[in-house]
Formats: C-alpha cells, sequence, structure tokens
C-alpha cells in the first residue's frame, strides 16, 4: 500500500487540484446524473484529510471528510436496511437521502477520487446505469489527467523564452502563447481566428512568412528561416521553426510555429567576429615584423659566419689563440641561428600555419641521418652513441625535414646534457606505429619538473637542463601535428628517455 504523502504527490501530479470551475467536468457530472436517474451526483478528489469537489450537481457544499473507497462500484439502495449507510459522510449531504451509489476513480494503487449519484428515495441501479457510471469515472479522470498535462503544457511554454504559436491549414491562429502575444503588443485572445495581415504585423515579411507556412503544410518537412525587424530600440534577429501538425490520422492539419529572440546571440556573434578580425589582424602585423626581423637577422648571422670563415682561414698557422676566439664566434653565431629559427617556428606553430610534406620515409634512414647530425658533438665529448633501429623497409608517414628536427632537438639535449657514458636510440614497430625512444646516462630530471619538459619557454632550476625552453615544445607539437606522441620518463642520478611515435606508412602497391 502506498503512503499516504506518495499517494496525495501523485494525485497531485495526475489531476488539476484547483477548484476553479470546469465545464467540462460539469457537463460529465450532469450526463451521469441524468443517465442514472438521480438529482444529485458528486465529481470528488483526494485530499489529505478530506475530499473535495471539482464538481458537484444538486450540493452547495465543497468537501467532506475522507472515507474509504471502494474498489468498484458500491451502493447503498436503502440505508434503513443497510448498516453502510449509517453515518456515511455522502449521505449526510443530502437530507432525506435514501440511495447511494460511488464509483471510484484509481490510478493504479492511487485512489484519485469518487464519482457517486444520490436520490432521496430507496432504488436500485439498473446494470446500463452501472455501466454509465463507470464509464463515466473512468471519463473523469482521463479528463482530470488531460486538464492536468495542459496545465502543464502551457506552464512549461510560458516559462520559455521562445514564443509559440500555430496556425491551421488556412493561415489563421489557432493557439499563441501569452509571451508570444505580448511580444506583438496583444492578447493571445486577439489573435485566434485572424491572419498575420488582419493584425497588420510586419507586413514586409507576411508573404515570405506564409510561403514557409505553406511549404511546411504541403510537404510535411520542419522549416527554418532567420528574420530581422527594425524597431525603434534597434535590429531584434529572430529565428523560426515551423512543423506540420497532424490530426489522428496523420493528416496534415496545421502548423506549429516556435520564435526565439537570438539579438543577444547575433550581437554576441558580431562581437566575436570584430574581436577575431582584430586579433588575427595582430598576427598578421606580428608575423610581417618577425618576417622582417628574422630575415635582418639571418642576414646579420651570416655576415658574422662569413667573416669567422675568412677570418679562420686567412690566419696563419701559428694563430692557436686567434682561431679559437673566430670557433667561439661561429658557434655562438650558430647558436643564434638556430634561436631566430625556433622563434619563427613557434610563432607558425601558434598561428595554425606550420605545414607539413609527408611522405613514406624509411625508420632506418631517418636514425642513421639523426645520429650522424649529433656524432661531432658526441665524439668530442667522448660519448659512445649506439642504435637499435630495424631493417630498411620500414615506413613512417611524415616530413623528413621536421622529423629530423624533432630528433635534433631531443638527441642534441641527450648529447649535451649527458656528461659521461653514451646516447642509445631504440627503435621498436608495431603494426600501426613506429616508437623511437633516445636515452642517455645524464643527471635526469627531477620528478616536479618532468611535467612541464615540453612547455614552452619552460626551463628547469639552475644545474638542470635549460636553454631557451623553446626545443621540446617545438618537437612536441611537430610530433602531435603527424598524429603521434611524445613522452619522457627520467629522475635524478638516473639519466632520461625521451620516446616519440609516427604512424606507420602504407607500402606503395
Amino acid at each position: 500500500m502506498l503512503g499516504e504523502d506518495k499517494q496525495l504527490s501523485i494525485v497531485r501530479a495526475l489531476t488539476v487540484t484547483d477548484p476553479s470551475p470546469d465545464p467540462d467536468s460539469d457537463e460529465l457530472v450532469r450526463y451521469v446524473a441524468r443517465v442514472c436517474n438521480a438529482p444529485v451526483a458528486v465529481l470528488a478528489l483526494v485530499g489529505r484529510s478530506r475530499l473535495w469537489f471539482k464538481s458537484r450537481l444538486g450540493l452547495e457544499v465543497s468537501e467532506i471528510p475522507k472515507f474509504p473507497l471502494p474498489h468498484d462500484i458500491e451502493t447503498i439502495e436503502d440505508p434503513a436496511r443497510d448498516p453502510r449507510g449509517a453515518g456515511h459522510p455522502l449521505l449526510a449531504l443530502v437530507p432525506g437521502a435514501r440511495f447511494l451509489a460511488v464509483a471510484p476513480l484509481r490510478e493504479g494503487q492511487t485512489e484519485v477520487g469518487i464519482l457517486a449519484v444520490l436520490d432521496r428515495k430507496a432504488r436500485t441501479l439498473a446494470a446500463d446505469q452501472a455501466d454509465a457510471l463507470r464509464a463515466g469515472a473512468t471519463q473523469a479522470l482521463a479528463l482530470l489527467k488531460l486538464r492536468r498535462r495542459l496545465r502543464l503544457l502551457e506552464a512549461l511554454l510560458e516559462a520559455s523564452p521562445d514564443r509559440f504559436f500555430a496556425f491551421d491549414a488556412r493561415g489563421r491562429y489557432i493557439y499563441a502563447s501569452e509571451r508570444g502575444a505580448r511580444a506583438m503588443g496583444l492578447e493571445s485572445a486577439q489573435m485566434l481566428g485572424r491572419t498575420l495581415q488582419e493584425l497588420e504585423w510586419d507586413p514586409s515579411y507576411t508573404e515570405e512568412f506564409y510561403g514557409m507556412l505553406r511549404q511546411a503544410l504541403t510537404t510535411g518537412r520542419l522549416i527554418e528561416d532567420a528574420h530581422a525587424v527594425s524597431t525603434p530600440g534597434g535590429v531584434v534577429h529572430h529565428e523560426y521553426a515551423l512543423a506540420p501538425l497532424r490530426g489522428q490520422h496523420g493528416d496534415i492539419e496545421g502548423v506549429a510555429v516556435t520564435a526565439r529572440d537570438v539579438t543577444p546571440r547575433v550581437a554576441a556573434e558580431s562581437e566575436r567576429r570584430a574581436a577575431l578580425e582584430t586579433a588575427q589582424q595582430a598576427v598578421r602585423q606580428r608575423d610581417d615584423v618577425l618576417a622582417v626581423v628574422s630575415h635582418d637577422l639571418r642576414n646579420m648571422l651570416n655576415v658574422f659566419r662569413l667573416t669567422g670563415e675568412s677570418l679562420r682561414t686567412e690566419l696563419p698557422d701559428d694563430a692557436g689563440v686567434a682561431r679559437d676566439f673566430v670557433a667561439r664566434l661561429e658557434r655562438q653565431a650558430d647558436s643564434m641561428s638556430r634561436l631566430v629559427d625556433d622563434l619563427v617556428d613557434v610563432t607558425r606553430i601558434d598561428a595554425g600555419s606550420l605545414r607539413l610534406s609527408r611522405a613514406g620515409c624509411d625508420a632506418g634512414v631517418l636514425v642513421q641521418d639523426a645520429l650522424a647530425a649529433v656524432q661531432p658533438l658526441a665524439r668530442q665529448k667522448r660519448l659512445a652513441l649506439d642504435a637499435h633501429a630495424p631493417e630498411r623497409g620500414v615506413l613512417v608517414h611524415c616530413d623528413r625535414h621536421r622529423v629530423l628536427q624533432v630528433f635534433a632537438n631531443v638527441l642534441g639535449n641527450a648529447v649535451k646534457f649527458t656528461e659521461k657514458g653514451e646516447v642509445r636510440l631504440d627503435v621498436s614497430v608495431d603494426e600501426r606505429e613506429v616508437c623511437f625512444s633516445i636515452s642517455d646516462t645524464g643527471a635526469g630530471i627531477s620528478p616536479e619538473h618532468l611535467p612541464h619538459l615540453f612547455e614552452r619557454y619552460w626551463q628547469a632550476s639552475e644545474g638542470e637542463r635549460s636553454g631557451a625552453g623553446l626545443g621540446l615544445y617545438i618537437a612536441r607539437r611537430i610530433i602531435e601535428a603527424h598524429g603521434g606522441r611524445i613522452w619522457a620518463e627520467s629522475s635524478r642520478g638516473k639519466g632520461t628517455r625521451v620516446s616519440f611515435t609516427l604512424v606507420r606508412a602504407r607500402r606503395p602497391p
């Protein structure tokens, strides 16, 4: 058995629980009274401690104490002979009442209310009258539930910021939400049965609107449109959705229209586009300045480099100190040139303009070329370079120049920050991708620094890996642009391992 609170909540969810007049319920009660030949009839709903009357005939009171509801039609044909009649709250309402028939309103296990007829003479309830009373109770429950759903629907429609309308097949209003009517400066009742032309609303749009209405009626499809209206307060933007209304047998009988005011959204989108254009213009200006500056810097660095080469060539063999200064000058020029290239790459990456020219590249050849580039520095530091590469024929789909740039950054760091031991490059191959791993025997990286290793401009603290903080960031973005992954494993005193993947290329047929 359901608890009282739960029962009441279900009743309120199923029915309209206010005492406002309901002509349809009144008509149903009169019909049942007429069929049952009874002068008094009542439709009552369950409350917490009482039954309150939704509709009544031949009574003035509005409620009675609650009593147990029967499971089916219950009749008291003569209270003088039936002990159930003594003190029955319904019989007590009608002076001289001698007859009572009650039909329950139930929804599953929930007691919703009753439909009852009373008479001042003792009598029996004929079979056809019992059927009418039972059917009336069923219809009363259905009517109450329908009223409740309509009230909920109306409340939801009015709570929505959208505006709702419905037209019949002739283009006349058959529904207008209060919010929609107010937006047009009207009352909803004024709009029913009238056309847009009769309401003289936005004549410039009326013909186009009725064209969409006819399209929805004839095609049965959802029709959408956007329209701007000039008002004294400025331009107002609306979006419309016109959906066909179908009858019981699927025939299109009208069109439901939803109108949405999207003026704030349009304004926000306009502001966003303006801000985007401003930002893009600023990026273009920055790129132009960077192109000029990088070009001029490269020219100056080339002068340094060429001058250094000329000095080294012209110096006598015994000018060892001078040659060292020239070599230092050349190394600094090379470092500055790489820094300029990195800054240009970062700018391209951030602007989304980094271009990749992909082709099938042999993984083994990539490894050989990458090792050859760092071999002079490794030899100078007396470090062993070891590689475990696949045999020829394993292809990766990549931009060769950009991937060698990744190798240069990762391998270069491994050699640069390893003072003794070795740097090793291992390659593993699976069905989908190839993984390249560079390990060193350097000092390693502290655990708190490892998550930041591939961030832009990030540098470790004094004594750990340092620099402009661009190389590994560029490497990460290049690998991600290839659809791969890059990560690092390290701990202090145990070296570092940086790995990245590239997608395998299909062999040409």
